[in-house]
This record gives structure tokens, C-alpha cells and sequence, in this order.
């Protein structure tokens, strides 16, 4: 990624807020989400634990089939993937 810069920037108490709830609810740090959103995407919140809860039952339940794995993985990438910006 080579080196890193440093920037400085000015948030009125409100903007501050915010900033602190959006990435308190997506579990990122200032940087990340700021960062995530710098290259076009809309961070989600984070799931509850029994989502991921739920994840391991249904991918540790037995068997399978190839079309179950792909709703699994579909449902875990709409749940916590980023949204692009457009």
C-alpha cells in the first residue's frame, strides 16, 4: 500500500456524533469507515450476534446442497457487505 499520509480534519460537535454512531454501529474505526466510504461505499451495520449464530447452524447443520450454500453466502454478503455509492 506504500506510505500513508496523515489528515487533519475539523467536525462540529454534531458531525463528531455522528461519525461516532455510524461507525459504533458498523464496528469500524473513524479511518476504515471514512476510508470505506472515500472508495464509494456506504458501510452496513454490523448484525446482531444471532445472525451469526444462525450462519453457523444453517453452514454446520448437516447436509448442504450446492444451491443452499449459495443462498447461505448470498444472504451473509447482503447482510454485511458494503453498499456501493452511485
Amino acid at each position: 500500500m506504500g506510505k500513508t499520509k496523515t489528515l487533519t480534519i475539523r467536525l462540529s460537535p454534531e458531525d463528531m456524533a455522528l461519525l461516532k454512531s455510524y461507525t459504533a454501529k458498523t464496528r469500524l474505526s473513524q479511518s476504515a469507515y471514512l476510508r470505506t466510504l472515500i472508495r464509494g461505499y456506504v458501510p452496513k451495520a454490523y448484525p446482531p450476534e444471532v445472525f451469526f449464530e444462525l450462519m453457523s447452524k444453517l453452514e454446520n447443520g448437516g447436509r448442504l446442497d450446492g444451491e443452499m450454500i449459495e443462498g447461505i453466502l448470498t444472504l451473509r454478503q447482503a447482510a454485511t457487505a458494503p453498499e456501493k455509492i452511485n
